[in-house]
């Protein structure tokens, strides 16, 4: 490692100074934001991001990147940080929650929550729904969507008569 990347290592485990093991306990897509909060602050997520975020990694996560490394073909070019972070939740969230989430995704409705404890119920689960709503307008329009009928009418109101819900 280059005296450059050694440099911005320290400066990220100072900045983040978490580990991630894979215990049950801990919330990988929580490590991940954070992860890339870190990264993105030191330009450098797509350049050697990856490689700092499997550095903090410990127990199970290490032993699962270390199999995954040893079985990839010789000559793979390097994971971009995207594809990193899905095989990462791949691996850490079971299938059987992935789906369990995806399903609360898709029946969200606002109902009795207030309008920020819906937006962030919503927030929390869309990250396990990326596929069925891969765009902003999409995920926009589920939102809208959601929200109870009075609130949408008073958008309308607020924005024009000419919107319909």
């Amino acid at each position: 490692m280059s005296s450059e990347a050694l440099l911005r290592l320290d400066k990220f485990t100072i900045l983040f100074p978490v580990h991630f093991s894979g215990a049950p306990s801990e919330d990988p897509h929580d490590y991940l934001d954070r992860c890339y909060e870190v990264l993105q602050s030191l330009g450098i997520v797509e350049t050697i991001g990856v490689d700092f975020a499997v550095f903090q990694m410990t127990g199970s996560s290490k032993r699962w990147w270390r199999h995954y490394m040893l079985i990839r073909p010789a000559r793979s070019p390097a994971l971009t940080w995207d594809q990193f972070s899905q095989l990462f939740l791949e691996k850490l969230i079971p299938v059987t929650l992935r789906e369990d989430y995806r399903r609360q995704f898709e029946r969200l409705q606002q109902g009795s929550m207030t309008v920020t404890q819906y937006e962030t119920r919503f927030v929390d689960l869309a990250c396990h729904a990326i596929i069925l709503l891969p765009t902003k307008r999409e995920r926009v329009i589920k939102f809208i969507d959601g929200l109870t009928f009075t609130i949408k009418r008073q958008m309308a109101k607020d924005v024009g008569d000419d919107i319909t819900f």
